[in-house]
């Protein structure tokens, strides 16, 4: 394959619909015998089959590549299966798994000296880091692999790393430093790799737009997407036209972003879900700017229902997609200041979670404006503080200049000093927009005391990480995943969600859900479970963690009862007032996590392993009112006993003592307590992604 180890398999992936390209590579299979060009047609058979939704059949093939490459000792083959492998077990959101299979494919490609570019594991780790909040840890990686290949080669590696470090600096807005590692990435590709020439050229217009410097950004931009156009790249060719929309509409010139934006939707642009819904919210916001208000509100009721039908992520590759912050203006146009000021809030909370600067910023600023407004000054000295002292750090790195040397290099050293004067210009609006703007937040920012502003930040700290966690945190600066060996997990989903929120206002069910949560918070703190996140209506929380214990099973089950009866209260008074209702399905399991701190600018408690996604299967492989349990959590609580006043005690025969002793004890305890819990053995049943699995329902006795 050259230099485009995995070209051919993205070439593959963008002729999706052509269903003759299966049976042609079926039809070779039939005849082509264990050998490695089987392994090849194997994993070119998975890629052109991802949009066709058949995982089981596309994972059946990916073993059986891996299999003959084991047998053929084909290195290259098996290093393209655990690639395979990476990516499923990212989508999964199985982090450290997937982190684990793409290093150990990159090293499998390394030793046989083969160049990775466009499409390989070297290139898609970075999409994992970036999930998982963990940026610092992407520069480490890739900043390591470039000084590795640096002395070894490949020479596209090089180009690859410089890609990934590039798309670091992006993100923290550190702008010279990111051009200067794309331009020398797009020197390299254009060696190497030409087809990757045109993307370079976009992600430095990125950098460049925001960076505040549009005129430099836009002849890039207009590069990339001739280049794309060129190419037949639907895909691509929609994200340049956006690119050059959202200009416009910095400049003020809201018809003209509109157009740019309507051009990217089909006949003329991709039609997938994602794209759609990107490009939708970039329009609601230009309605709403025009003073079309309808037009907004029938566009937003068509985003919104994507996002329900499938999660649509904050951000992405092919831009951003802004669900709640199109809620949010929609609402203050209409006055609804309560619901619209909610979704902003969410908004920054999912923008935090991404590690979104940009968004971060904006969202902050905006909230900033909001709270002061609605007299909440206290709120609004935090989030201007926030947003003032983020900018500033930014600013800080971003201004190194380093990019004004390399420039001088490929004929672009005379932009430099542009760019800083455009830096200085932006400091100082930003400057005198506070004056003139936001001078109250920064008089009442000034009033609250020191010992308050410490309280806030212990209390808000300790709202989002263990007290443990928290602690450490605050004395090391850091603190340190760990792998906890037994942890019981809690998923909650609601059944009736999607056809109650066809039923009443978006209002509504924001409140509706926010009571359930709300009350699942105070249920987890009754019994000591972590919660960790929501997940749309989906609920996660675990018990033996931070701290380890002995009693999670019990405490995690006896929430779950809580939760369900809860959820079944509300059920009776919503039939009797004659209103939708919802009803809840309970998975458990138990096995162990990685458990730790993610995000970089906003700390997220999580965990991570194949016992939160056989969690996630229990619940969804339940029933609606009952509490599925694993087996492995079966184990731990079918001989849990609680006495007359309700305490749990799990009666354990010492193998060293007397039998004699041992069998009074047992039938002592036996008449003095109850079981905990009665099961129904579900017998085998059939879990997505896991197969057959013994599964029980449990109950309180």
């Amino acid at each position: 394959m050259g230099s485009c180890l995995l070209w051919t398999f993205l070439a593959s992936f963008q002729l999706l619909a052509q269903t003759n390209k299966i049976d042609s590579i079926r039809a070779r299979l039939k005849t082509e015998g264990r050998t490695t060009t089987r392994v090849d047609l194997l994993h070119e058979l998975g890629m052109t089959m991802r949009d066709t939704g058949e995982f089981s059949t596309i994972r059946s093939l990916t073993e059986e590549a891996r299999t003959l490459a084991i047998e053929l000792n084909y290195p290259k083959g098996l290093a393209i299966s655990l690639m395979f492998e990476g990516d499923r077990l990212h989508s999964e959101k199985r982090y450290p798994e997937a982190l684990a299979a793409f290093k150990e494919s990159i090293a499998l490609l390394d030793a046989i000296h083969e160049p990775q570019g466009e499409g390989s594991p070297l290139l898609f780790i970075r999409t994992v880091y970036n999930d998982m909040g963990a940026q610092e840890q992407r520069l480490l990686f890739y900043q390591e692999a470039l000084e590795r290949y640096e002395r070894t080669g490949p020479r596209l590696n090089v180009g690859s790393c410089h890609h990934g470090i590039g798309g670091y600096y992006l993100i923290s807005h550190q702008f010279a430093l990111a051009v200067e590692h794309y331009l020398k990435a797009r020197e390299i590709f254009r060696e190497f790799e030409p087809e990757f020439v045109n993307n370079e050229t976009l992600v430095m217009g990125w950098a460049y737009q925001e960076w505040g410097n549009a005129d430099r950004a836009e002849p890039l931009l207009r590069e990339a997407l001739e280049g794309f156009q060129r190419e037949h790249n639907k895909v691509q060719t929609a994200t340049a036209l956006m690119s050059l929309g959202e200009i416009e509409l910095v400049r003020g010139d809201t018809l003209k972003a509109l157009a740019y934006y309507r051009s990217t939707l089909p006949p003329n642009g991709p039609n997938d879900t994602n794209h759609k819904a990107i490009t939708w919210s970039h329009i609601i916001p230009a309605y709403i700017w025009t003073d079309r208000p309808d037009s907004a509100r029938m566009l937003l009721d068509s985003l919104n229902v994507l996002g329900r039908i499938s999660p649509l992520p904050l951000t992405s590759t092919n831009g951003n997609c802004e669900v709640d912050y199109c809620n949010y203006l929609y609402g203050r146009t209409v006055g609804d200041a309560v619901t619209a000021d909610r979704y902003l809030e969410r908004a920054l909370e999912q923008a935090l979670a991404f590690s979104a600067l940009p968004l971060v910023l904006k969202y902050r600023k905006e909230l900033a404006q909001r709270y002061r407004l609605s007299g909440a000054q206290e709120k609004a000295a935090e989030q201007a503080l926030a947003y003032i002292s983020m900018s500033d750090s930014l600013q800080a790195v971003s201004n190194q200049g380093a990019v004004a040397a390399y420039e001088g290099t490929v004929k672009e050293r005379e932009s430099a000093l542009e760019i800083q004067r455009q830096q200085a210009s932006i400091r100082q609006q930003r400057i005198v927009l506070f004056s003139a703007a936001g001078g109250l937040l920064l008089l009442v920012a000034l009033a609250v005391s020191v010992h308050r502003g410490k309280k806030r930040s212990d209390a808000l700290l300790l709202n989002i990480l263990p007290a443990e966690v928290a602690s450490e945190l605050k004395s090391k600066g850091e603190a340190e995943a760990v792998q906890i060996d037994q942890v019981t997990v809690l998923f909650t989903d609601f059944s009736g969600f999607t056809a109650m929120s066809e039923l009443v206002t978006p209002k509504q069910l924001v409140k509706d859900l926010h009571e359930c949560f709300s009350a699942f918070d105070v249920i987890c703190e009754k019994y000591g479970i972590e919660k960790i996140k929501t997940i749309g209506d989906a609920y996660m929380a675990a018990g033996g963690l931070p701290t380890p214990n002995t009693t999670h099973a019990t405490d995690v089950i006896k929430a779950a009862f809580e939760m369900r009866d809860f959820i079944a209260e509300g059920k009776a008074r919503k039939i009797a007032a004659g209103l939708p209702f919802f009803e809840i399905r309970i998975g458990i399991h138990t096995g162990p996590v990685v458990a730790g701190i993610v995000g970089v600018k906003k700390f997220q408690y999580d965990i991570w392993g194949d016992t939160v996604n056989t969690a996630s299967r229990m619940e969804s492989s339940g029933e609606v009112g009952q509490v599925n349990i694993s087996e492995a959590t079966y184990a731990l609580v079918k001989e849990v006993r609680i006495n007359e006043a309700g305490v749990a005690s799990t009666h354990r025969v010492d193998r060293n003592k007397d039998a004699v002793v041992a069998s009074r004890t047992t039938n002592n305890e036996q008449r003095t307590t109850r079981p905990a819990f009665t099961f129904t053995p579900r017998g085998k049943v059939q879990a997505k992604g896991k197969g057959e699995m013994e599964m029980y329902f449990v109950e309180r006795t």
